[in-house]
């Protein structure tokens, strides 16, 4: 990478030696809580999310209104898009990417298949909602990662929504470091960069049971006391090692950052309820 630069929510990165250049509209945490007939069944379990951000809808729609669609390539969605996993949100929230007349991807986020109170791992719980509803917004695509080529970019979109990474992923990953081609990574959960706090969960060295603030309000199983297991820690030293990484993109904070670890950035988008969104260009 041989320039970076960041004005307010757009980013610039020059150099990487692509085919040309390249726009992205990127955009988390939207926080839809939509829902019909069909979501009765788990009311209890939305009923605390589907209340937390009523403005969201308004806010979302109109930023993607505003944007000149035509000036972007692709548009990538990096979880939280709805609150919990309505039927009625996940068709909103693919019926608004369609619209937009880009091509679209989505990875997950931890609210994107969580309902509060129901028993399991969220390993489990994400698998078990990606396939009630979730499935659709990846079009055929590996729910836990995938990749797009992109003018000679490689964009991964690897599922960080569960803290944890599982070994069917380091091992996508070590596939995509073998192309050689000038990488970006999407995720939900940002990676721990020295200075930061437990919300930048993904090989955090702190992240137990200790520093799990809020397993009780969101109705969930505590992180255990031992941390991550050894394959995210792992994983977390081989994504900041690789070569042609350029950097990661993430959501969940609900606020923009910017870091630099190891010769490469991690950007965490504003927040989608508000209307945020990032964009970049990459030449």
């Amino acid at each position: 990478m041989a320039s970076f630069s960041m004005n307010n929510n757009s980013v610039k990165i020059h150099g990487t030696g692509i085919a040309k250049p390249t726009r992205l509209l990127v955009v988390s945490d939207a926080h839809l809580s939509l829902d019909d007939e069909r979501g009765i069944p788990n009311q209890e379990n939305s009923r605390r999310m589907a209340a937390a951000y009523p403005q969201a809808f308004a806010n979302f729609t109109q930023m993607l209104s505003e944007r000149k669609t035509d000036a972007y390539d692709y548009l990538l969605m990096l979880g939280d898009m709805v609150s919990f996993p309505s039927a009625k949100g996940v068709e909103t929230i693919m019926e608004l990417a369609e619209k937009t007349g880009l091509p679209y991807a989505y990875t997950a986020g931890n609210h994107d298949w969580h309902f509060e109170g129901l028993p399991g791992t969220e390993i489990k719980l994400r698998r078990e909602w990606t396939a009630k509803r979730l499935a659709p917004l990846y079009q055929g695509r590996n729910p836990l990662c995938y990749s797009i080529e992109l003018n000679g970019l490689n964009l991964v979109m690897m599922d960080t929504s569960a803290c944890e990474i599982l070994p069917e992923q380091q091992a996508f990953w070590r596939r995509q470091v073998e192309k050689g081609l000038p990488t970006i990574v999407f995720g939900h959960i940002p990676f721990w960069v020295p200075g930061r706090d437990v919300g930048f969960s993904v090989g955090h060295p702190d992240w137990n049971a200790s520093t799990d603030g809020n397993w009780k309000i969101e109705q969930r199983l505590r992180w255990p006391e031992s941390g991550h297991n050894q394959t995210t820690m792992d994983f977390h030293k081989e994504v900041f090692g690789a070569d042609n990484l350029l950097g990661i993109v993430a959501g969940h904070i609900h606020g923009q950052s910017v870091d630099f670890y190891r010769g490469k950035f991690q950007v965490v988008v504003q927040y989608g309820v508000t209307g945020g969104f990032l964009e970049m260009t990459i030449d």
